[in-house]
């Protein structure tokens, strides 16, 4: 699983991720966002959904991209902790 820190959020509640990212996250089986703390988690299939914006931006060293906004929904728990089955 590929992991992204973010530091701040586009309008309050989007992360930006750049397509080149998504199609590395998708490769390496999803896609964890990290931001103050909070973890949200995207799998293959919901990255696979996600489209990117039309607008492309050139890099600063090589190559350009396209962002996609990802509406920033973290989990309520902690992936790393199991859950109790009762």
């Amino acid at each position: 699983m590929k992991k992204k820190n973010v530091t701040k959020l586009w309008q309050g509640k989007y992360v930006s991720v750049r397509d080149y990212e998504i199609q590395t996250a998708i490769k390496k089986g999803g896609l964890e966002i990290n931001h103050n703390d909070k973890i949200m988690q995207l799998t293959p299939d919901e990255l696979q959904h996600l489209k990117p914006s039309s607008k492309v931006f050139q890099s600063k060293f090589k190559g350009s991209y396209r962002l996609v906004d990802i509406l920033f929904k973290p989990l309520n728990e902690d992936p790393n902790q199991g859950s109790l089955n009762l």
